[in-house]
């Protein structure tokens, strides 16, 4: 330990003056100083009076040419040289830097094993070392506050903080605490501070990576597997240069790529909207205001990184601005696109040869513009993936909207009650009569009630029509001219198709 910082350790318990230093020299040892010292020890801080008559206490390492000192001021030196009370400074002075001194010693002993097993160690090794050191769980996030690596050896107890490294990046509360602390910094290489996090129980010191001037990212520290001390706050800023180190050897860093693809499993997972604009921002990219989600299930045994790195292909070629992730044992796509977009046809072509291409099915969701809904849309992708039976290469959930409806509904012994009365009225009477009034009524639904486009759809002519729709009316009452009695019919056959 060097004689300034011991000093200045000092320092904190005691009033110091009067420092003088001529060379800051290592300190390996306290010994009091006796009053006929002859020679003294390079590497050695005396402590003790100048001369036999009393006087102030004096800290002193004394070398050839020039020599290191200070005077303790307070707690006051008395004159009485025999008295049991004139040595009491003297005891605490002494004690006080023998144990600041082991204490430094101890850390440089355990960085400096840190430091040579690194040399041998992957990344994942050293932080689980450096975590078992300080006995509590260590993160590592780059510039752009995404997560590079955690230790492994202690479970992280905060569920927030698991969700977080799960999800691949901090929430925007964490990256604006980082900011403001950081800029309050002077001493941006050794600064170790606390980030508050109103969600967690847990504490986080917090210290940056830098290498050659270069900001590498940060490293935290949890207190959620023993208390913080002064010891464990000492060695973060040398366990990070070690980890900093291994980042630079090992060009560890977080790709544009993996962060463009966090970037999605944010929206996936994150509900604080006010996060996303500054995370993307972090890419250099702007928050898209309307966009869908495209689901892909595979149609062969492909490996989902594979399958997700030809998505990417086709996505750049037509949609640059596409978001691309693995989640939830599903390769996902979030397609920035405008409304007139998504209808048009040129969207339709491509997402039916992206689907012939890759041999899988998309879903596809609806049309959306709030980013905070993107976990909503992936959830209708999915049910309607588990729901529908089409083997269609392309399906838009949209279209399976009222299917997923009424799957909703948990107790299916109540959906026939949902179907108007009007269809098994009709299909009793065409089973007992042989016609086809019902088949009739649903194209007639099918087709808007428009009887040109009705007729022709059944091959009959319009007198026919007529004939059955006026029997059709006979039979139930209804009036089919009413738009909303249309509609309730056109649920009851989609309730009718569900249940059977």
């Amino acid at each position: 330990m060097k004689f300034a910082e011991l000093i200045d350790e000092l320092s904190k318990r005691f009033v110091i003056g009067h420092v003088k230093i001529s060379e800051n020299t290592e300190i390996n040892k306290i010994q009091l100083r006796s009053t006929n010292l002859t020679e003294p020890d390079g590497s050695t801080l005396y402590i003790g009076k100048t001369n036999a008559s009393g006087g102030p206490l004096v800290l002193g390492n004394y070398l050839k040419d020039h020599s290191n000192t200070a005077v303790v001021l307070c707690p006051c030196q008395v004159n009485q040289s025999d008295s049991v009370l004139a040595n009491e400074p003297l005891i605490q002075v002494f004690n006080e830097a023998n144990t600041i001194l082991e204490s430094s010693q101890n850390q440089t002993n355990l960085i400096t094993k840190l430091a040579m097993s690194a040399v041998t160690d992957d990344l994942q090794t050293s932080i689980d070392r450096a975590a078992a050191t300080v006995q509590n769980s260590l993160l590592v996030i780059d510039p752009n506050y995404q997560v590079l690596i955690h230790s492994t050896i202690y479970g992280f107890k905060d569920p927030l903080w698991s969700q977080i490294i799960k999800q691949g990046y901090v929430t925007y509360d964490f990256i604006k605490a980082v900011k403001k602390i950081v800029a309050q910094q002077s001493d941006t290489t050794k600064a170790v501070y606390n980030v508050p996090c109103p969600k967690s129980p847990f504490h986080r010191k917090v210290t940056n990576l830098y290498n050659n001037g270069k900001l590498y990212g940060f490293l935290l520290m949890f207190d959620d597997h023993s208390v913080y001390n002064s010891e464990k706050t000492q060695l973060l800023p040398q366990i990070g240069q070690i980890l900093t180190g291994e980042l630079v050897r090992n060009h560890i860093s977080a790709s544009a790529d993996s962060n463009r693809d966090r970037l999605l499993s944010m929206l996936l997972t994150e509900q604080q909207s006010q996060n996303f604009e500054n995370v993307f921002a972090a890419q250099h990219l702007r928050l898209p205001y309307s966009m869908v989600v495209l689901t892909l299930r595979s149609q062969k045994q492909q490996p989902l990184e594979s399958t997700k790195r030809q998505l990417k292909q086709y996505l750049l070629q037509q949609y640059p601005a596409s978001l691309s992730t693995i989640f939830r044992h599903y390769c996902l796509a979030m397609v920035p696109l405008d409304l007139t977009e998504y209808h048009s046809s040129e969207f339709k072509k491509f997402v039916h040869r992206t689907a012939e291409e890759l041999n899988c099915q998309i879903f596809i969701s609806t049309f959306y513009t709030q980013p905070s809904d993107t976990s909503a849309a992936y959830e209708v992708c999915r049910r309607t993936m588990k729901l529908t039976t089409s083997t269609d290469p392309v399906i838009y959930c949209e279209d399976e909207y009222f299917d997923l409806m009424l799957s909703r509904i948990n107790h299916d012994a109540i959906l026939p009650f949902f179907i108007d009365p009007s269809i098994s009225s009709l299909q009793d009477y065409d089973e007992e009569h042989d016609t086809e009034l019902l088949p009739t009524l649903l194209n007639y639904l099918e087709q808007d009630g428009n009887l040109a486009h009705t007729s022709d759809a059944l091959f009959i002519h319009r007198n026919t029509l007529h004939n059955r729709l006026n029997r059709i009316k006979e039979i139930t009452a209804v009036d089919l001219k009413d738009a909303n009695t249309r509609f309730k019919l056109m649920c009851s056959f989609k309730i009718k198709e569900y249940v059977h």
